[in-house]
């Protein structure tokens, strides 16, 4: 990783393109275009955080936390006899991912967040499957932290207050340099990033669902 100066104000003149961050938006649209076939199912919000240390950090970048999301979603790892795939798809029927960024304090690293909002017609498996879950995280990669809440059955407001895509950084603290240009790059580009929809909510990639809330 480079370690000489790199400063947020270099990087944002890259970026002539950079606008206002509409995600949140396009999330309420999607939801809102399947509402009826949303209603009744249960809503879990899944985080899971790789936070750099200081003996690992020249090994960080954006394509290891992409694999994550890839190799639980739809890795062929298995625990027992069930593949990631399989065990993901029999739970949860589609949902959102987001990436989140969030440095509290200046002389710590970021965290980064795979932020999941999804949705079963499974009530309790936050309890039911979590051990299970959280192992397969952990196969992974065994720094990984893991959280998984219940939000309740569909409630569009509620499900859009717990998305989360915010990226908090001291863009010129010393730990974000480290990281290296390339790193930093990704992580403005995050300011910008677009939703993942899978299952139900990808599938349902039609350009009415933008219009829907004007009907």
């Amino acid at each position: 990783m480079e370690t000489d100066e790199i400063t947020f104000n270099t990087l944002y003149e890259n970026y002539n393109d950079f606008e206002e961050n509409n995600l949140k938006e396009l999330i309420f649209n999607r939801f809102e275009y399947n509402w009826s076939e949303l209603t009744g199912k249960h809503f879990y919000c899944l985080k899971i955080t790789k936070t750099p240390q200081r003996t690992n950090y020249h090994h960080f970048n954006f394509e290891s936390l992409q694999e994550i999301s890839r190799k639980l979603t739809n890795g062929m790892v298995s625990l027992g006899s069930i593949p990631n795939r399989r065990f993901w798809n029999k739970y949860f029927e589609g949902g959102v991912r987001t990436i989140s960024i969030h440095q509290t304090d200046p002389q710590e690293y970021p965290s980064f967040n795979l932020n999941f909002i999804v949705f079963s017609d499974n009530d309790n498996l936050d309890v039911r499957i979590f051990s299970n879950l959280y192992s397969r995280i952990k196969m992974i990669d065994r720094s990984l932290e893991f959280s998984m809440e219940y939000l309740g059955t569909f409630d569009r407001p509620v499900i859009i207050k717990d998305t989360d895509y915010q990226v908090n950084i001291f863009w010129e603290s010393e730990p974000v340099k480290k990281l290296g240009r390339k790193n930093m790059e990704d992580m403005l580009s995050t300011t910008n990033q677009r939703p993942r929809f899978f299952g139900k909510l990808f599938k349902s990639n039609k350009p009415q669902y933008i219009n829907k809330l004007q009907k």
